[in-house]
């Protein structure tokens, strides 16, 4: 089955869950898969991003091979009235896990099932399975997830600005703003590790650091790429969010060759947000940053084991979003976004951005 035909069987079956049933919370079980594309349609229409998630047969092989950990909230007689997930996403580590997709029917936005999910995810399911680290992303449009991310622990490190496509979250006010997310992280088993901290953020690094239980030991990042390395890097384009993610697991002396060409095959898909990951355990972090500072990308936030070892992450846009469009809940999100904006204020390389934004 494919996602035309599975929208096509879910018109035809014009299914309707009954309200008021009584739920449990567990593990999606290989019979529970098409009641999860139910509840997605339900939600959703056709217009969820993720195909998976309109595929019983990916939803069990996923599951199955522990990309995507689904969990469900089902009623005695099999409907499925909500669900969430751990999956595999951007992050190097595959012990490094994002917790979204969290839906419930619309018959049961008065119940606690989104809670119920969370509070099974992240207490329960963390704890029986190999996985070192969680995060989420908030988006900004309003402040649900961003609450709901302080209910369950999890602390902010950094910010996306404008990650997310205008057409996925359609604003009267801010019509055409492209949305930013909340990066938020929570330990699962932390360890002690050396984290290369590059000289250009080191009190926006240190400020991050003091709201976390993390064990680090502190290093100056200023030593070269070997003379004749290689860079290695791990390049994801999402077409439909117009946003490239580069992952460089480990710097190469031939990074500005690497990132110019990486660079162009995103432009040449219409990419107007680029994303770039280092790895600060390595002791020439702090290089790529001067480089990357220079081709127009400023500082976005602090990846706990985003590699194993911790990561940095930068971040470049065609044009910044409306200042105004940027919902916060939090004083230590709003302060995260004011070491961005003086980042980005600060650099020369930004103000093309600023000239053409709203961003002031």
């Amino acid at each position: 089955m494919n996602k035309q035909e599975a929208i096509r069987k879910l018109r035809e079956e014009a299914y309707q869950v009954k309200p008021d049933q009584e739920f449990e919370v567990r593990r999606m079980e290989p019979e529970d898969a098409w009641g999860v594309v139910r509840c997605n349609f339900a939600v959703y229409g056709e217009h969820y991003p993720i195909d998976t998630n309109y595929i019983p047969e990916r939803l069990i092989e996923e599951n199955r091979l522990r990309n995507l950990y689904t969990v469900v909230a089902r009623t005695g007689n099999g409907d499925i009235i909500g669900c969430g997930a751990l999956y595999r996403s951007s992050a190097y580590s595959p012990r490094v896990y994002e917790y979204g997709q969290a839906i419930v029917h619309p018959e049961y936005r008065h119940t606690f099932a989104v809670l119920c999910i969370q509070d099974y995810i992240l207490n329960v399911l963390v704890s029986q399975e190999d996985i070192d680290e969680v995060f989420g992303e908030a988006v900004c449009n309003h402040l649900v997830t961003q609450k709901l991310a302080a209910l369950a622990d999890f602390r902010e490190t950094g910010l996306e600005v404008g990650v997310m496509s205008a057409e996925a979250y359609p604003s009267e006010d801010f019509p055409g703003e492209r949305v930013s997310t909340v990066l938020h992280f929570r330990s699962v088993r932390d360890r002690m590790q050396e984290v290369y901290v590059p000289r250009q953020y080191e009190q926006v690094l240190e400020y991050i650091f003091s709201g976390l239980e993390i064990s680090r030991s502190v290093l100056p990042s200023e030593a070269r790429a070997p003379s004749g390395s290689a860079t290695g890097i791990k390049t994801q384009i999402f077409d439909f969010a117009q946003v490239a993610r580069f992952n460089v697991y480990s710097l190469g002396e031939d990074f500005p060759a690497v990132l110019a060409a990486e660079e162009e095959k995103a432009r040449s898909r219409g990419t107007e947000v680029m994303q770039m990951f280092i790895n600060l355990g390595e002791a020439c972090a702090g290089r790529a940053v001067d480089y990357l500072r220079d081709k127009g990308y400023f500082f976005g936030g602090f990846l706990p084991r985003w590699f194993d070892t911790d990561g940095l992450f930068m971040q470049k846009l065609v044009k910044l979003p409306n200042f105004g469009s940027i919902k916060l809940d939090s004083e230590r999100a709003h302060k995260i976004l004011g070491l961005i904006r003086r980042d980005i204020e600060g650099n020369p390389a930004c103000r093309a951005l600023l000239s053409r934004s709203c961003w002031r």
